[in-house]
């Protein structure tokens, strides 16, 4: 078979690990397939790259086949580049991602697309390269131009049953991307701080249907919480930890599972590992109604410094009626004042500019962050995400901003009404932003330098 060579692409405003690429790499490096990666950078305080650089550094890399990761918010990024890698390449082009996964029939409509990956990809990727210059239609959980956009074809998506049986992420494939070494990167939340930090995850999935995240669509889409939500067991969690400590060095971990705290005998049996044989800090994030004090002590014990959880909206009623997120304004206190007496540095997220929220919603989410007095609380603005309930509901009443593409920022309100105007969900942002998270940040930043450099 011809020596194949994979070039992966993604588009970002901040981190430069893509964790679905980083899965991808360990997977078909496995099987002996060469990969290589293209990072499009737009973060800020660095200069940004233009779509023609991009595709210049795809094609000296000389791809057999060219995959790009995609989220909603960059697929126009995204699509630029594959306009004019088209006109100058005629290998594969593939497209997965989120964006793929929720919109397939838009990405596959691209004239410069093949095919689009609608699940995980691990395994439709390794055949995909098996069956490189011969008939490749008809591989599970991929869609070739040409093949009907049925239900039937829908229904192919494949993920990965049992994380224990497949490598974990390359990172290698990140350091070894670009001028710069992996050190010198942005990789997590708190690489701005100057901190070397590895983001990574426990797990896949998030078993809750928030009505305004994709993961509640694409629980229906694999069958259910009990194939989508997985986890590593502990054993192999810690050593895929270990290997990347001894390789790389870093000075913190920062665990990005939608709900790291979701099982409390995992948690337990991954802490006690963690205690013993990796010190060193980390952060997690997971929902404030999972934990308890004997799971806070016992990760405050282990190395917790930072716990990241969304609000979302200060509003009780609005928050279990619209977003259905089942918490009580009292259990988000109690457990923050746990968080607080352990040590822990908290820091919210919080969504404004949503369907039918008031002015009244927002001063509750402003007040139920003042009680809390989190280290620092994140301003979102809301975006209506294909396929989701709340997307759906916002579009139904014609709510939603004829914007340009670029709305995917999270910077610039994508609903306008009488009721809360655009231009006041920018004012209340920004005055958010600036009474909880500008200055705030950076005493966290100075909060875990100290404690980086001056471990206990």
């Amino acid at each position: 078979m011809e020596k194949v060579k994979v070039v992966f692409c993604f588009h970002t405003h901040d981190h430069e690990v893509n964790f679905g690429i980083a899965f991808m790499s360990s997977a078909l490096k496995q099987v002996g397939i060469d990969t290589d990666l293209v990072i499009y950078r737009e973060i800020t305080g660095r200069d940004f790259d233009v779509p023609e650089k991009v595709v210049s550094r795809i094609l000296w890399k000389k791809p057999t086949i060219v995959a790009f990761s995609v989220m909603t918010f960059n697929w126009h990024k995204i699509k630029n580049v594959i306009s004019l890698l088209r006109k100058e390449y005629d290998g594969l082009i593939l497209v997965g991602g989120y964006h793929a996964i929720l919109s397939p029939e838009e990405v596959l409509s691209h004239p410069g697309v093949d095919a689009i990956c609608i699940g995980e990809g691990e395994q439709p990727f390794i055949k995909l390269v098996k069956h490189n210059q011969k008939n490749i239609s008809g591989i599970y959980g991929l869609v070739f131009k040409g093949e009907p956009m049925s239900p039937e074809t829908l229904k192919r998506r494949w993920l990965v049953e049992n994380l224990d049986e497949y490598p974990y992420m390359d990172y290698e494939l990140f350091d070894s991307e670009g001028d710069i070494k992996l050190r010198q990167k942005y990789l997590g939340t708190i690489s701005p701080s100057g901190i070397f930090s590895l983001p990574l995850i426990g797990g896949r999935g998030c078993p809750y249907h928030c009505t305004y995240c994709s993961n509640s669509v694409l629980i229906d889409f694999y069958g259910g919480v009990k194939r989508f939500v997985r986890r590593y067991t502990p054993n192999v969690a810690i050593e895929n930890i270990r290997a990347l400590a001894y390789t790389y060095k870093p000075q913190f971990f920062e665990f990005l599972d939608e709900t790291f705290t979701l099982s409390k005998t995992w948690v337990k049996d991954f802490c006690l590992q963690y205690k013993e044989q990796i010190p060193i800090p980390f952060l997690i994030m997971s929902r404030i109604d999972t934990v308890d004090e004997s799971t806070i002590a016992l990760l405050a014990e282990s190395g917790l410094k930072v716990f990241l959880f969304g609000i979302e909206c200060g509003d009780e009623e609005y928050r279990m009626n619209y977003l259905k997120r089942r918490m009580l304004n009292k259990t988000i206190i109690e457990s923050a004042r746990l968080l607080k007496k352990y040590g822990i540095i908290i820091v919210t997220f919080n969504m404004f500019g949503m369907p039918f929220e008031t002015k009244d919603t927002i001063n509750k989410t402003i007040a139920l962050n003042e009680e809390i007095e989190p280290d620092a609380a994140t301003p979102f603005i809301y975006q209506p995400f294909s396929g989701t309930e709340l997307g759906q509901l916002a579009y139904e009443n014609n709510m939603v901003i004829a914007h340009p593409e670029e709305r995917w920022d999270f910077c610039s309100p994508s609903l306008d009404t009488p009721e809360l105007p655009a231009s006041y969900i920018v004012e209340i942002v920004d005055k958010f932003r600036d009474k909880f998270a500008t200055q705030n940040i950076q005493n966290i930043y100075s909060k875990l330098k100290a404690i980086v450099n001056h471990p206990e």
